[in-house]
């Protein structure tokens, strides 16, 4: 898996900002989405570690969902990188339905790529 770690070398721009920035969510998302590493093609990872995995809408800890959340065991396909963080999404395998954010990059464990190498 050769992309990731190149992805998350690529991705030095968010440490230099301001602590004043990462408690405006929506400031912090729209910069991050300007100097996110994308991942080709996209990664499947499990979740790892223990309790719940919260989504976040930027990539700081401040930005935490009250509500959206993974645990233990379940995958997610992780498309940009920033400083320890993905950009994730989660499809429930009874509904169908998905879900997106950002998470702790610590807590997945890569399972493989998702398409072909380009």
């Amino acid at each position: 898996m050769q992309t990731l770690p190149r992805a998350l070398l690529l991705i030095t721009a968010l440490g230099a900002m301001s602590p004043s920035l990462a408690a405006d969510c929506a400031r912090l998302a729209k910069a991050a989405s300007e100097h996110e590493g994308y991942i080709r093609p996209p990664l499947s990872f499990a979740v790892t570690g223990q309790g719940r995995l919260y989504f976040h809408t930027a990539p700081d800890a401040q930005c935490r969902s009250k509500t959206l959340f993974v645990i233990p065991g379940d995958e997610l396909i992780a498309y940009s990188a920033v400083q320890g963080w993905f950009s994730v999404m989660y499809v429930n395998p009874k509904t169908g339905e998905d879900a997106s954010g950002w998470v702790h990059a610590e807590r997945l464990k890569a399972r493989g790529r998702i398409g072909p190498e380009g």
